[in-house]
C-alpha cells in the first residue's frame, strides 16, 4: 500500500499564531504552491483520496484532484488547541504552556485535546478508512500533526521526537507500507 501525505499550503494567518481546528483560508501564494505540489505528485494516481474538511485542505484537494471524488473526514483535522486557538503562542500564559509541554501526550490545552487523543482519532481513521478499502494508493490532504502521526507510526519514531521534524507548507511525503514491520518513506516535496 502507498499513502501520499500532502500538507496544506500556507494559511492566511499571522506567523506565530496557534491554530489547529481553526478554519483558516489559504494566503495569496496558494496557486503557486499548489502548482509545485501538482508537479511533485504528477506520477501518483490515487485510487482513493481523503481530506480534512478545513478549507486550507479541502481547497487544495479540489485543486489537485479536480476530476476525482474525495471524502472529507473530520478525523484528518489538526489537533485541537481549545482556548489557545487563534492566539499568538507568545501570548499564551507561559505556565500553561510549560505544564502542557511537559506532558503533551496526556494533557490537553484548555478545552483542546491531548496528543494521545489526537493519535487515537487518526489511528481510528487509518483502521476504519484506509485499511478497509481495497485501494493500493491513497492520498491524504491534511495537516502537519496528522503527517507526523503517520511518520511516527510507520517509522517507529518516539512521540517525544516527532516534533523535531520540520514540515513545510505544501510538503508531500509518500509512505510505502510493505508490512506491519517495514515501511519506506520518500519525501517528494520538502
Amino acid at each position: 500500500m502507498e499513502i501520499l501525505l500532502i500538507r496544506h499550503t500556507t494559511p492566511d494567518v499571522e506567523p506565530g499564531t496557534c491554530y489547529g481546528h481553526t478554519n483558516l483560508d489559504v494566503n495569496g501564494t496558494f496557486e503557486k504552491e499548489a502548482s509545485e505540489i501538482e508537479r511533485a505528485i504528477s506520477d501518483f494516481q490515487p485510487d482513493s483520496i481523503f481530506s480534512s474538511p478545513l478549507i486550507r485542505c479541502s481547497k487544495l484537494a479540489k485543486k489537485l484532484f479536480p476530476h476525482h471524488p474525495f471524502q472529507l473526514d473530520d478525523r484528518l483535522m489538526e489537533m485541537s488547541f481549545g482556548r489557545w486557538e487563534k492566539q499568538l503562542w507568545q501570548e499564551i500564559p507561559k505556565d500553561e504552556l510549560d505544564i502542557w509541554a511537559n506532558d503533551f501526550m496526556h494533557l490537553s490545552p484548555p478545552g483542546g485535546e491531548s496528543f494521545k487523543d489526537f493519535i487515537k482519532r487518526i489511528n481510528e481513521f487509518e483502521t476504519e478508512a484506509i485499511n478497509k478499502i481495497t485501494s493500493t494508493k491513497t492520498a491524504l490532504v491534511t495537516h502537519s500533526g496528522v503527517i507526523r502521526f503517520f511518520l511516527m507510526k510507520h517509522l517507529n519514531i518516539p512521540s517525544d521526537k516527532i516534533f523535531n521534524l520540520h514540515l513545510n507548507y505544501g510538503a508531500v511525503i509518500k509512505i510505502d507500507i510493505h508490512s506491519e514491520e517495514y515501511s519506506q518513506v520518500k519525501i517528494l516535496k520538502g
